[in-house]
């Protein structure tokens, strides 16, 4: 066959290639969803024609007109205001409608324009074999033309999907703002009826939306679970890693509250995941049996309700003075179902309406104690006064959450999908120039990003993945300020139970079956250290039996005496270290300048292993590693030490290096070091391979 011909054939398929296309995306008697207001198939098709660019430019419109305008006659503000309300509720009706027939229609057309893209997508696979095997000029000329079309074709198909995506996204964000729209209406009538001395209380207005169950459960082998964000007054979707504390969690809320109809006193510190599990494991009942009451009581002036039956949610919020009416209100007209959970969330005992709300709820959970539930989500660090004959009545039964650990972390971010939405809160944004010292920054691993951050966040998950670094110090700082005394934070007896600050600086882990409180992270307890007296460290660690916890008070006090100065007793002799300043050291950086005068580097990182300062004094050439420890013996690993000598630029010829191990008087005799590891990692820098248990000291510090 001629070219010509050939080239004229070809173009004939591409045409009717188009035309198939074509019938995919045009009118058809049946419901369809478009995303061009532009272009035929969209205005020629039903469903789409309801909300079209202009329709939704316009009720957008008539929302600010209606909502924020003045209105003529004789209507006073209140009227104005509750008309306002009926207005924006009818509003977020339609909103809510419109949503529903997008997503129907997403389901409808974007499964098969997917697959009309991977058919030409493969017709353009084709298409690319006969370009690079042409060999007449002519026909190569004709099959570009064909390769370019398709590939505008593939845009336009992705094009429109995308759209689609794009208007339920503004719609969603529509919705919001129309709630936001509410509460200030409703606070702005809750004003004018205090103005006009109006004795009734206004009533209860509730947003009507669908509950997103289907969004909601486990994933990824079900070591993470996706949580609605609008739950908990946010945006998008939460991924919780699922702990063995989350699973602990939800086995207390099934086994004592659910089966044995206890009321479920959730306590713990701030940030370590309370209200999320519980809310997750509420929301994974069967609705055809269960409803749920939300009731989060974080606000100062208000209370956020949330109720959900069946496939529906409904929200309103509560006015503080409202509290026991409405909250006796709603639970009174609960819709029918045959079970009912109610969750009071940040329970404080000094806030009154706090107490309100709960003494509603408990009363109302004694009506019907084989159908009703109450849990409540506290960070106290107890529940108050025990009252014996009110737990026993309620059938009250505690649960204390834990702080994080190090190692949770780590194996949350394992998962690609969660350690990507949590990345950018793990930067620490540290400057090039530190204390005088040139710091080379790389971009760390997942874990190594884990161990800086975490000498800031500690044991608060929420400070690790929700909180930029510069947000957590600025809290922590604020908290630090109302709180200067050390011993309380080991104590137990600060946190959000107190009435003067809210205060998240402690953590609580579980040792031997013991509760054991602590600073809620490394930086924390640095700053308060350096604060305190060393008699307070010294009665710290004098009454403390837990190994752990004395442990970390020993580095605590041998920092602070490196800051002023300290005497160390070796086996056979003594010696003087003068004071010197303490910096921090990433091991995510590169120092290219050391200072001059004598200096201490503390590792930021907790994982840091094989050692816990580096003494470096430039003038004398001197390196000197310090292992701290209240044990009777401890490891003693050389490559690391190898790589910070690296990091720092530590000369290989002309400089000493020395390593130390401090331990308390009492342990200076009869501590060993164990087997070495990584024998002749420091040869080079002149320490014999094999010999080195020999070459390092024990020391002990004088303690006052």
């Amino acid at each position: 066959m001629p070219n010509a011909a050939r080239a004229a054939v070809l173009l004939l398929a591409l045409a009717r290639t188009t035309m198939s296309v074509g019938r995919l995306l045009s009118p058809s008697p049946s419901p369809c969803s478009s995303v061009s207001s532009s272009s035929k198939w969209v205005s020629s098709c039903p469903s789409t024609a309801k909300y079209s660019a202009g329709a939704l430019l316009g009720w957008t419109d008539g929302l600010v007109k209606r909502t924020r305008g003045g209105y003529g006659g004789s209507k006073t503000r209140t009227d104005q205001v509750e008309q306002q309300l009926e207005e924006v509720q009818q509003e977020i009706k339609e909103v809510q409608q419109k949503m529903k027939e997008v997503q129907r229609d997403i389901k409808q057309v974007a499964p098969g324009v997917q697959r009309e893209i991977k058919k030409v997508q493969r017709e353009m696979k084709e298409v690319l074999k006969n370009i690079d095997h042409e060999q007449d000029s002519m026909m190569k000329a004709v099959h570009v033309k064909v390769y370019e079309r398709l590939g505008d074709r593939v845009k336009q198909l992705g094009d429109r999907v995308k759209q689609l995506g794009d208007r339920e996204k503004h719609l969603g964000e529509r919705e919001i703002q129309l709630g936001d729209r509410l509460k200030e209406l409703n606070k702005e009538r809750l004003h004018l009826q205090r103005q006009s001395g109006v004795s009734s209380k206004p009533r209860v207005i509730w947003i009507e939306s669908e509950a997103g169950l289907d969004r909601i459960g486990f994933c990824h082998g079900k070591k993470y679970f996706r949580l609605d964000a609008s739950y908990l007054q946010g945006d998008g979707e939460i991924l919780l890693y699922c702990r063995e504390s989350f699973h602990v969690q939800q086995r207390f809320l099934k086994d004592k509250v659910v089966d044995n109809r206890a009321l479920g006193w959730i306590q713990g510190p701030p940030g370590t995941g309370k209200t999320t599990t519980t809310l997750a494991f509420c929301l994974s009942l069967c609705m055809k049996k269960w409803s749920i009451t939300f009731f989060q009581l974080d606000s100062v002036d208000l209370i956020e309700c949330i109720q959900i039956v069946g496939s529906k949610r409904r929200s309103c919020t509560i006015p503080v003075e409202c509290t026991l009416k409405w909250t006796n209100e709603i639970l009174q007209e609960w819709p029918d179902s045959e079970k009912r959970l109610v969750i009071i969330d940040g329970y404080l005992r000094h806030e009154s309406h706090h107490v309100h709300c709960y003494r509603a709820c408990t009363r109302w959970l004694l009506g019907d104690r084989e159908n009703r539930r109450v849990v409540v989500v506290t960070s106290m660090s107890c529940g108050g006064k025990v009252r014996d004959k009110h737990e026993n009545v309620v059938n009250l039964r505690r649960h204390t959450v834990v702080s994080w650990t190090a190692g949770e972390y780590l194996d949350a971010v394992k998962c690609d999908d969660f350690y990507m939405r949590v990345k950018p809160m793990l930067s620490l944004h540290d400057s090039a120039v530190h204390n005088g010292m040139r710091i080379q920054k790389r971009n760390g691993t997942k874990e190594e990003q884990i161990m800086s951050k975490y000498y800031l966040a500690g044991g608060s998950c929420r400070y690790m993945f929700e909180k930029t670094a510069a947000v957590v110090v600025e809290r922590l700082e604020v908290a630090i300020s109302s709180c200067r005394n050390l011993e309380l934070l080991f104590q137990g007896n600060v946190g959000d139970s107190s009435p003067h600050a809210v205060n998240h600086l402690t953590a609580r882990y579980m040792h031997d079956g013991q509760a054991c409180w602590m600073p809620v992270s490394k930086y924390v307890a640095t700053r308060l250290a350096d604060e305190a007296k060393v008699d307070v460290l010294k009665r710290l660690l004098d009454g403390e039996c837990n190994p752990s916890l004395r442990g970390y008070l020993f580095e605590l006090l041998f920092f602070k005496k490196v800051k002023q100065g300290l005497t160390l007793t070796y086996r056979k002799h003594e010696s003087r270290w003068e004071g010197c300043p303490v910096f921090l050291l990433d091991t995510m950086g590169v120092i290219n300048d050391l200072l001059k005068d004598r200096t201490c580097l503390k590792p930021i990182s907790v994982f840091q292993p094989g050692f816990d300062a580096i003494i470096v004094d430039v003038r004398a050439k001197l390196v000197e590693f310090v292992m701290v420890t209240v044990s009777s013996s401890h490891s003693f690993k050389l490559s690391p030490l190898a790589k910070a000598l690296k990091k720092l630029n530590i000369p290989t010829k002309g400089w000493k290096v020395k390593v130390v191990f401090i331990v308390p008087p009492e342990r200076l005799q009869d501590f060993r070091i164990d087997p070495i590891k990584h024998c002749g990692a420091l040869k080079e820098y002149g320490w014999k391979k094999g010999q080195e248990g020999k070459q390092a000291d024990v020391a002990s510090i004088d303690i006052l």
